[in-house]
């Protein structure tokens, strides 16, 4: 079996497994995608996020993180619902409806890794999904998987940008995918629609964006500069998404790991009597319990007030 078929066998395998999309890039250091991190941690737009300054060298060159490392298998996950939150006061972002994506996906890149030993019995690997310093969207544009909006987040042909990534670093090498090099044109609705301005072409300041205001920041009180600008976001914001002509067709049956949870269609009073026992018992294998009782309090508090 030649590298090529050996590719499309693990694809299939990618397919068979539930995952939407499957492509492979050669594994080289990402120096432009190094130099634009330093851009932002320099100016301060990562705000306090800063595991983005640790290890910017592991990021920028996944054969620093995993010796021997050849190819990138990517991966994506559709989690796009057949059906959206209701109009309601609170409003939570789409990628939080159902269970916790990391353990979902890793639990099927271990699925896929067991398969690539069919091919490769002798092969090492390293899976990952938003847990490790990789430049994930990156190395999804090069392998095939779609291009970077001006919202910063990758966007596929076909389902997007509500897409979860995944991969697997391998020290094989396989038959690799064309990078993808569309761009979003003269588009600016993201931009355009962003009630915080937290958006500039392919840059984010995190400072201005609502979801870390909700979901990172970890302050008593959200500043009152977001008066009237978080309407009902209390958990994420998927405003620019929500505008992307990409987004508009989608098919709402693509997902395959991810079902909503009951609290999609919670009223106000549902959020608002929240007390701690039912957050952990409702929210335990969600997005969602990170933040804790208090700070999700917090965000219906001034969303109440505003």
């Amino acid at each position: 079996m030649n590298l090529q078929d050996i590719s499309s066998k693990i694809k299939k395998y990618a397919l068979e497994i539930g995952f939407n999309d499957c492509g492979f890039a050669k594994v080289e250091e990402l120096t432009f995608n190094k130099q634009k991190l330093y851009f932002s941690i320099n100016n301060g737009y990562t705000a306090k996020l800063s595991f983005l300054s640790r290890n910017v060298d592991k990021r920028a060159n996944p054969a620093i993180l995993f010796k021997n490392a050849k190819t990138v298998i990517i991966v994506l996950a559709s989690y796009f619902p057949q059906k959206i939150q209701n109009e309601k006061k609170y409003k939570i972002s789409i990628y939080s409806y159902s269970n916790n994506y990391h353990n979902i996906i890793k639990n099927n890149l271990n699925k896929l890794f067991f398969k690539l030993k069919e091919v490769f019995p002798d092969v090492i690997g390293r899976v990952f999904c938003d847990s490790s310093p990789i430049f994930e969207k990156e190395w999804a544009k090069r392998a095939g998987l779609g291009w970077l909006g001006k919202n910063n987040l990758l966007i596929n042909k076909k389902f997007g940008s509500f897409v979860f990534i995944g991969g697997i670093l391998i020290d094989k090498e396989l038959y690799y995918d064309n990078a993808f090099e569309k761009t979003c044109g003269n588009c600016n609705l993201c931009i355009e629609s962003c009630p915080t301005k937290a958006l500039s072409p392919y840059l984010l300041d995190v400072n201005k964006c609502i979801s870390y205001i909700t979901i990172e920041n970890k302050n008593n009180k959200i500043p009152e500069s977001f008066k009237e600008k978080i309407k009902n976001e209390i958990y994420g914001c998927d405003i620019c998404q929500n505008v992307c002509p990409h987004n508009k067709k989608l098919n709402a049956g693509a997902y395959h790991f991810f079902k909503p949870n009951e609290y999609v269609n919670w009223n106000e009073e549902n959020w608002e009597n929240l007390n701690e026992e039912k957050f952990k018992s409702v929210f335990k294998d969600t997005a969602i319990v990170r933040i804790g009782l208090k700070q999700l309090k917090r965000n219906i508090e001034f969303v109440k007030k505003h």
